[in-house]
């Protein structure tokens, strides 16, 4: 039997600090680390030149290259293409492949203005207009898309990101940690939505602790936190770049607590990480992160400096106290496992009903779908 051909986009390769490029990464290391699990599938991955080979010899590569989103149809024809974010820059056309696409969130809702949500929304129902099967990481993302996107009848599938644990990996200490003081740590791309700013205030109140917010800080957003540290003399914050994963490690491994006040998550992959290596999580109340820390975090209502401190004071003791607690922590992180979540994939590429029609009337209307996002 003709074996299903598989097209996955793994373009973000190119932004490895960047979440979907860690997804990316993720994906080909399973597939270079699994290939049993694929015998039955003829699986190409779309990535960047420097990419071509790196996950083994039981997949297949395309090159990814710009001119495919001026003219898709330049793709060769597969059964199915997978989008593994809603951050499309090329799609497969052809009436006959079933398209996939994955949805993270729609945070561009909140963080533009209300012009270009509105252009981004539209270019948004467009891709989603074409696609034949539509996912989500969280029941939080699920009910963005009932709420603003037209699904046209279309059932969003839940498939919730998974990670290989990486709480059992060698860590290496991040050289600007001061390993005399007890520390907190935050983790992401130093943007507004990270909402770190509101750590500053409360961290007046806890000189007893240093904090390290480690990520990208390249924005404007870094130069205004960074700013504010210098002006008021907040000697507890520091911000450390971009960390390797060795360090990343380190810093789980040997913080005090996780803290995470982020305004706008799909996920919040972070707040697993933290679990897996036993560490109390503080998190905001937003989009999806009671969803994702669920009973084993302990949640802010508000940004108030003060309320922050009491409750983080009011739980961090008692959390290393209650073993029995850590352990349930624990093990409910490990329930998101890469295994699992690239398990649900592959049976989607196995069971979803493929297509045969070649009709060129629906081809013509997908391009005018793509020409408009």
């Amino acid at each position: 039997m003709k074996k299903r051909s598989v097209l996955i986009d793994l373009r973000y390769l190119e932004y490895l600090n960047n979440g979907f490029g860690q997804l990316a990464l993720n994906y080909g290391n399973y597939f270079k680390d699994h290939p049993e699990r694929i015998q039955d599938l003829d699986i190409t991955l779309l990535v960047p030149k420097e990419y071509i080979g790196k996950f083994g010899n039981n997949i297949k590569y395309l090159e990814y290259k710009r001119n495919y989103k001026v003219c898709p149809f330049l793709l060769p024809h597969y059964d199915i293409w997978h989008s593994i974010t809603q951050q499309v820059k090329t799609i497969s056309l052809h009436s006959n492949t079933v398209r996939i696409i994955s949805v993270h969130d729609l945070n561009f809702l909140y963080e533009r203005s209300a012009a270009k949500a509105k252009r981004k929304l539209k270019r948004q129902q467009a891709i989603l207009d074409i696609a034949d099967t539509i996912t989500a990481i969280s029941r939080f993302t699920i009910s963005e898309l009932e709420q603003h996107i037209d699904l046209k009848g279309k059932t969003v599938l839940l498939n919730y990101v998974g990670e290989r644990s990486i709480a059992d990996d060698e860590g290496l200490e991040l050289e600007s940690v001061d390993s005399s003081r007890k520390f907190f740590f935050t983790i992401g791309q130093v943007l507004e939505k990270k909402n770190f700013h509101v750590l500053l205030d409360m961290m007046k109140l806890m000189p007893a602790y240093n904090l390290y917010i480690s990520g990208d800080n390249t924005f404007g957003y870094a130069k205004y936190i960074e700013t504010r540290i210098a002006e008021e003399n907040i000697g507890n914050v520091f911000l450390t770049g971009v960390i390797s994963a060795a360090e990343k490690v380190w810093m789980y491994r040997n913080c005090e607590a996780f803290l995470f006040p982020s305004k706008f998550e799909g996920f919040g992959y972070p707040v697993i990480e933290a679990m897996l290596f036993g560490k109390p999580v503080f998190s905001s109340s937003c989009t999806s992160l009671p969803e994702i820390g669920d009973k084993y975090a302990f949640f802010w209502d508000n940004f108030d400096a003060v309320q922050m401190k009491d409750i983080i004071e009011r739980n961090l003791n008692g959390f290393y106290e209650n073993t029995s607690f850590i352990e349930q922590q624990t093990e409910y992180a490990n329930s998101y496992t890469l295994e699992r979540h690239m398990g649900s994939f592959l049976d989607l590429y196995r069971t979803v009903p493929l297509k045969k029609s070649r009709n060129p009337f629906n081809a013509i209307y997908n391009y005018i779908k793509f020409l408009k996002s």
